[in-house]
């Protein structure tokens, strides 16, 4: 078997290569007297095992082998969205790289523009029980243009949405563009997820009541806005990552007070985190980093206590905020009049008229997206011959993946 690796702009691949089908039959002769021969398994009229016999059982043995010790290998998927130019890119390279980007001091040259879909991988080490184990992250990353809004059925799918996270990020420094990009990328992620959970219902019904479990286990089984917001939670994982606040703190107090509780309301009501981003200031680039390991760590079912408890919620208006899953409440937030607030819906939105008079919605940009209506994209043939490359190239990636994790496995073994 020869193996070779190559590069594409989708990350680096293993390929491997069948040079002499003879030359494996002594290497599996023994599993060959221990494996049951059905059609595909039969010996060649020379006594020799075919190819096609020795690869059967290699899967079969990988596969008893996934079931076993490795079950606990989920690989997550993280899918990064956001409005054009609100730092996606310099926030995926934060999490890729775990250097340079949002959180450094001076920060670099702006990254080039994602145009359509961006693929990344990333190799990560955990403990679970007393095991140290390595998995892959799978990164995607959404250009900003709403019409590509589409290319979500790419990185969110049947296959993947049980091991998905999404990471919205917003622009703080164009704040007349902020509410208007969250609300309209929260509203496709969200409208995304319940279309596959819909599809999954007949096929494997459990899925979406576990995952629906899940997401109210995020907010905490005694959450006090647990009743409150049953069915508004998103069944998977969502920060919003409100980048760019270092060019938005000078701003006056009231402002910040506006925006900071404006956004905590959208983020709660979805059951999401919400993170400020500060490029000259370190620390919130260990903050960044500690919730989308957090969403990781759930994706894999992995507990660390020691972690959780120690992201404290950070909900000073004036600051950058920090808030992980079910660390906030209605309470907290407050209404934003003297009226009391009856419901979760009604405090949204007296936040959200307060912040549209701070920051009147620009020309062209003012539709929340929380209705089909508002987010409804006509056919584009650019926009489907970029879908079916992306489509062509995950599945590559796809492969990729599975051909690594069996050369580990293959290597543990020995």
């Amino acid at each position: 078997v020869d193996l070779w690796t190559t590069s594409t702009s989708t990350g680096s691949f293993l390929f491997l290569s069948l040079s002499s089908p003879a030359s494996l039959t002594d290497t599996h002769s023994e599993m060959n007297k221990s494996e049951p021969r059905g059609p595909r398994g039969r010996r060649a009229a020379d006594g020799k095992t075919s190819a096609e016999d020795v690869w059967s059982q290699v899967h079969k043995r990988q596969a008893a082998e996934l079931k076993g010790k490795w079950a606990s290998m989920v690989e997550p998927n993280v899918v990064v969205i956001g409005g054009k130019g609100a730092g996606k890119t310099t926030i995926v390279q934060t999490f890729v790289f775990r250097e340079g980007g949002a959180g450094r001091s001076g920060g670099d040259s702006a990254p080039e523009p994602t145009t359509s879909l961006d693929y990344r991988y990333l190799r990560t080490g955990f403990r679970a029980s007393s095991d140290f184990k390595q998995t892959i992250t799978h990164v995607w990353e959404l250009g900003g243009e709403r019409a590509l809004s589409r290319l979500l059925d790419i990185a969110v799918n049947t296959d993947t949405v049980q091991k998905t996270g999404i990471v919205i990020v917003a622009d703080l420094s164009r704040p007349k563009e902020t509410l208007s990009d969250v609300h309209f990328w929260l509203a496709a992620a969200k409208r995304r997820v319940t279309d596959i959970l819909d599809k999954l219902k007949n096929k494997k019904p459990k899925v979406p009541f576990e995952m629906a479990a899940r997401a109210r286990g995020r907010l905490g089984a005694s959450h006090p806005d647990l009743a409150a917001l049953e069915g508004q939670i998103c069944a998977v994982p969502i920060l919003i990552v409100a980048n760019k606040f270092d060019q938005f703190k000078s701003t006056s107090v009231e402002k910040l007070r506006v925006v900071a509780r404006t956004l905590r309301a959208i983020a709660h009501c979805a059951g999401a985190g919400i993170v400020y981003v500060d490029k000259t200031d370190g620390a919130s680039r260990q903050s960044l980093l500690a919730h989308l390991s957090r969403i990781q760590r759930m994706q894999r079912g992995v507990i660390d206590r020691k972690k959780d408890a120690s992201m404290i919620p950070q909900t000073k208006d004036i600051q950058k905020l920090s808030i992980s899953f079910g660390q906030d409440s209605l309470a907290d937030i407050g209404p934003a009049s003297v009226i009391p607030t009856v419901s979760p819906q009604t405090m949204l939105d007296e936040w959200t008229q307060q912040y549209r008079k701070h920051f009147p919605a620009s020309k062209g940009n003012d539709a929340c997206g929380d209705s089909k209506a508002s987010v409804h994209l006509d056919a584009e043939a650019s926009v489907d011959a970029v879908l079916q490359q992306m489509n062509i190239q995950a599945k590559q990636a796809a492969r990729g993946a599975a051909l690594k994790k069996k050369l580990q496995l293959s290597s543990r073994k020995n």
